[in-house]
């Protein structure tokens, strides 16, 4: 189908110590949906401690001199934060349509005049991948500029791994938009990386300094996370597919099927301070554990790795959730995407 009318599309994008990716997928993206012509790229550098600021300024600086490639920094956050970011850029951006392009994203030929050929023929729509896409282009979502102001862009109480884009995405739906499916065959690409590039930056990887495991069933174990500034968060991880298994008869994984396998008891992490491993305060008691047959401490890396990203991602969920059961559509304050540009 021709459309008459071609929207400004602006394709937004994060970058924090991300430049080898940036280099693959940015001059791609632009080339392949150049031809389209309203359209602009905006890259956010959040405080990047790579080159970009060199390879920007020199190999990109054509599309900037075109105004295609808008260019942005800050260098006041000490850590990546998924949603504050994404609100920042998003907010500088001037398209009638603003999409949210991960740095390892490449968005593929003709993805412009698709996005546009899907809004003209609905303004009340929002686009985003199908729940079989690979988790590396699950951040990939269009919506209407006008939309992104009304939901005060993603949710930044949202402070860990993941679900900030699935949280706008409910939003978008409780405001009455309708869900439109990017294909993946054509647009959804994205250069594969391990879990420890994907939180080498957060808070969460770089602050905790130690982590306690106790088991306590077949399909329960305490989680205690101590950070660097001494505090320590702690709550009962459970895996739902083995939950009844108490006995052996009952060990074997049943059919039943789960929203989520690995849930947190109670949806909610206790808070507390360490004083000592033989006291670590919580409101409500004082744990210990300095007893080794009770409480492990985890020293392989792998494993590390996958309890603080379990961390990061069920903190996010937990928050989603508690969203979705209250029906917000409108989230922050007005202070949202705030902070100094250079």
């Amino acid at each position: 189908m021709v459309t008459k009318i071609k929207q400004k599309i602006s394709f937004c994008t994060v970058c924090m110590n991300r430049l080898s990716f940036l280099k693959e997928t940015l001059p791609k993206n632009i080339e392949d949906n150049l031809e389209y012509g309203n359209l602009e790229f905006i890259v956010l550098n959040y405080n990047s401690a790579d080159e970009l600021d060199e390879w920007i300024n020199t190999e990109m600086l054509q599309y900037i001199e075109k105004g295609i490639l808008k260019y942005i920094k800050t260098t006041e956050p000490k850590y990546f934060l998924r949603s504050h970011s994404k609100n920042v850029v998003s907010k500088e951006a001037s398209g009638d349509i603003i999409c949210n392009v991960d740095a390892d994203n490449f968005i593929g030929k003709g993805f412009a005049e698709f996005i546009n050929e899907s809004f003209y023929n609905d303004k009340n729509i929002y686009l985003f991948v199908d729940e079989n896409t690979e988790r590396d282009c699950c951040g990939r979502i269009c919506l209407t500029k006008d939309d992104f102001t009304t939901l005060r862009g993603y949710d930044e109480d949202l402070k860990g791994y993941g679900f900030e884009d699935f949280d706008l995405r409910n939003r978008l739906k409780l405001l009455g938009r309708t869900f439109v499916r990017i294909p993946k065959e054509n647009f959804l690409n994205a250069i594969t990386h391990s879990d420890v590039e994907r939180l080498e930056n957060e808070y969460n990887n770089i602050g905790i300094k130690h982590i306690y495991i106790k088991h306590k069933t077949a399909s329960m174990s305490e989680l205690v996370y101590c950070f660097k500034n001494n505090e320590v968060y702690t709550g009962c991880i459970v895996r739902n597919s083995t939950l009844n298994s108490e006995s052996i008869q009952n060990l074997f994984i049943t059919k039943e099927s789960y929203v989520y396998n690995i849930t947190l008891l109670e949806d909610s992490w206790k808070f507390g301070q360490f004083i000592s491993y033989d006291k670590i305060v919580f409101k409500d008691e004082d744990l210990s554990i300095v007893n080794k047959s009770e409480y492990f401490e985890v020293l392989d890396d792998k494993f590390c790795s996958l309890l603080i990203m379990l961390f990061s991602q069920i903190s996010n969920r937990v928050k989603m959730n508690k969203n979705l059961a209250e029906n917000r559509i409108t989230v922050n304050d007005e202070s949202y995407g705030d902070t100094r540009l250079e």
